[in-house]
């Protein structure tokens, strides 16, 4: 359940060789200071093994914003409409700093010219659970999405746009992946 200020995660996994809920909480989202409306929430991640201690995977979330080559992570993101970012009055390298800080590894990956265009190493499964996104690609095609879309994005040069007028929510499954091939 999405709420104002996060999300609930439910973890299951096994007790005395019965599947039972590990762990049943709310996951805070986290409101960027720099960025009018841009939210963020860490929901889990893998390293190539199963973990079902909730609280080991709670220790290792904002160590990086990507997987590991052989890993997951899920996280949640909002973008707020365009209008309502373009009117944040945070300068610019304080932003950057900001992105830096809570998305370490993934913000590496921002081209330095502001247009939030970037590839990651991994094989994303994007789904759009409220609002419309446009998702932008190096031959300059827009591909309009609404809520229930899916995308497949392959460790391609991509930026993410909210052209609408609300908020955009979108869960980013991203798995670990090496180089592409053509």
């Amino acid at each position: 359940m999405v709420t104002d200020n996060g999300h609930r995660r439910v973890v299951t996994g096994h007790r005395s060789g019965k599947s039972v809920v590990l762990s049943d909480q709310h996951r805070e989202l986290y409101k960027f200071k720099t960025v009018a409306g841009f939210e963020h929430t860490y929901m889990w991640s893998t390293n190539g093994t199963l973990e079902s201690d909730p609280d080991k995977v709670e220790q290792e979330l904002p160590k990086s914003a990507l997987p590991s080559a052989d890993g997951s992570l899920l996280h949640i993101v909002t973008f707020p409409p365009a209008k309502a970012a373009a009117s944040s009055t945070s300068d610019p390298s304080q932003i950057a700093q900001e992105y830096l800080t809570r998305l370490p590894g993934l913000a590496d990956t921002f081209e330095r010219d502001g247009s939030q265009m970037h590839v990651t190493q991994t094989v994303d499964y994007a789904i759009l659970l409220a609002g419309e996104l446009w998702l932008e690609l190096d031959d300059g095609e827009t591909v309009h999405l609404v809520a229930g879309d899916i995308v497949v994005q392959q460790a391609t040069r991509h930026g993410w746009r909210n052209k609408g007028e609300h908020p955009a929510t979108i869960a980013f499954v991203m798995l670990g992946a090496g180089p592409p091939q053509e």
